[in-house]
């Protein structure tokens, strides 16, 4: 049996409710849009998200205590393919054995569900301290991400904390979704018909000051870009205003002495602050 569910992880809790309803070893479970790839004499199921059952089967996987859910959570925001097998035998496990399941980190299983919910929580945290917000015409402050792992739901909440009065919008682009904070709640979407207005007039003088003061306090001769790409994949960099060589508009004169703009930018970052 092949179960399909909605791609959320509401829905994908919802599936595995449904496999311990049925008392049926799964095949696959599969999201509506990653394909599925039927073997000879497989059925598939349908699984209908509903929150109720999510929610007790979160309900149930909490009691399990430790970093349980968080691992089941971070591991399904993965971009693996096929870990929603791998987080199943993780939850029919951890139901099993109950708190004895950390005292077995070399289970393949276990080890597995581990590494995809660490690579997670490592990318959110790097998004967190790379994220680089502009100015729209509008004052909505906008970024741009690149992630290899689904962060945007996690890297929500601390942006919002830092920013509390000013409305922003963070652009994922691997998985084609938003998340908007309207200075009261947050939530994240389809970037399906996205359109923004131009950048702000002032953008280009916060991106100079930002830029000088880069290029400024760095030293030349410890200046290490293999040690950097390691550090900071190609994926980050791209987004990151000080690595990029143009950062002015063309209407902007590049050998004029910084402007002082008619307000102080908050560049929404884990570092300096100007």
């Amino acid at each position: 049996m092949i179960y399909i569910y909605d791609g959320t992880f509401e829905g994908f809790l919802s599936a595995v409710f449904d496999i311990y309803s049925h008392k049926a070893v799964p095949t696959d479970i599969v999201s509506e849009s990653g394909g599925i790839q039927m073997s000879f004499g497989a059925e598939c199921f349908q699984t209908e998200t509903a929150g109720g059952k999510a929610d007790r089967l979160l309900a149930g996987m909490d009691g399990i205590g430790g970093e349980f859910s968080g691992n089941v959570i971070f591991a399904f925001l993965s971009y693996k393919p096929g870990r929603e097998m791998m987080i199943y035998r993780y939850i029919v496990m951890g139901f099993k054995i109950r708190d004895k399941i950390f005292s077995k980190p070399d289970d393949d299983t276990v080890r597995k569900v581990r590494d995809m919910a660490s690579q997670t929580g490592t990318e959110k945290m790097k998004w967190k301290g790379f994220l680089r917000f502009s100015v729209l015409e509008n004052n909505l402050f906008y970024a741009e991400m690149s992630p290899k792992n689904n962060v945007l739901s996690l890297i929500m909440p601390h942006f919002t904390r830092r920013v509390r009065t000013k409305p922003f919008l963070i652009h994922d682009l691997t998985y084609r979704q938003v998340g908007i904070f309207d200075t009261k709640e947050w939530y994240v979407c389809s970037s399906e018909g996205l359109t923004l207005p131009k950048l702000h007039s002032d953008e280009a003088k916060y991106r100079y000051m930002w830029k000088l003061f880069y290029d400024t306090v760095s030293v030349e001769g410890r200046r290490n870009i293999k040690q950097r790409g390691q550090m900071m994949p190609e994926r980050y960099q791209r987004h990151v205003t000080e690595l990029q060589e143009q950062t002015f508009s063309d209407e902007f004169n590049r050998s004029a002495p910084p402007p002082v703009p008619g307000e102080a930018q908050i560049l929404l970052t884990d570092g300096f602050i100007p």
